[in-house]
């Protein structure tokens, strides 16, 4: 059985998807009300996906922004969004990696990386990424895995990763600060958040597979996604956690490294 192409099968996996990731409605908008953004302010947001969540941020503040995601039908989407909210005039969206896509480093009030640190390495050289591409004074939200116990060997075989590719919720705040960000505020994904991601997740290919039985192939995605949701519910539920960091780049940033990373 050929494996199925994974942009094809994440591209139908999201597709009932508000949020790429375990991201309720409630804490969407408390998370955009973190911001403070005017009419002259850029947003940045990294793997931006169908870009809700970025045209949510737009929507509560009068900013702009450019959302760049390497999955064009998720940009084409985003651009559908965009439109119907009438903030098409507001918004840029690029369907290209983020290093062709922003050359402009310094230029951005707010950063958001929703579960997309891969975009750029490992979630350390993503916040050290937003670091530089972030005005003095302007915020971050980033989003991202942690352990919530060490992993079963199994989980971390189907993941194909590694336990120290990540932290503890608690490690990946430090890991903010030593990239010299204020830490202002962090935030959990709940099971209820987890269960409705996943749920639509698996659900999405199902029903795909379901409704295209003559598709070359949806054979090897029914069998991915039946892994995956029983990883999920074997090991993912009680070990794999999502945070939720927001994060301040000090408006003075003329100091010795050493006095900006300090805790106090």
């Amino acid at each position: 059985m050929q494996p199925a192409d994974p942009r094809k099968f994440t591209t139908i996996a999201h597709g009932g998807h508000r949020h790429f990731g375990p991201l309720g409605s409630a804490r969407a908008t408390a998370l955009c009300g973190l911001f403070t953004l005017g009419p002259g302010d850029h947003v940045l947001d990294i793997g931006c996906g169908s870009a809700h969540f970025l045209l949510d941020v737009l929507a509560a503040h009068p900013a702009t922004g450019i959302g760049v995601d390497t999955n064009a039908a998720f940009i084409a989407r985003a651009g559908t969004a965009a439109q119907e909210r009438g903030l098409a005039d507001r918004v840029t969206l690029i369907a290209r990696p983020l290093t062709e896509a922003v050359a402009d480093r310094g230029a951005f009030s707010a950063v958001i990386c929703m579960g997309s640190s891969q975009a750029i390495g490992s979630f350390a050289q993503a916040l050290a990424w937003a670091w530089e591409a972030l005005k003095p004074g302007g915020t971050a939200l980033f989003a991202d895995g942690y352990w919530k116990q060490p992993p079963a060997q199994p989980y971390l075989d189907l993941l194909g990763a590694a336990e120290s590719e990540m932290a503890t919720h608690t490690g990946n705040a430090a890991l903010a600060r030593d990239a010299g960000f204020r830490v202002l505020r962090t935030m959990a994904s709940s099971e209820d958040e987890w269960d409705e991601y996943e749920g639509l997740y698996c659900s999405a290919v199902e029903r795909y597979v379901d409704a295209h039985p003559d598709d070359p192939d949806s054979a090897a995605m029914a069998a991915r996604i039946r892994r995956w949701h029983d990883a999920y519910l074997r090991w993912g539920r009680a070990t794999l956690g999502f945070g939720f960091y927001f994060l301040l780049k000090p408006s003075i940033t003329d100091r010795r490294e050493s006095e900006i990373r300090s805790p106090g």
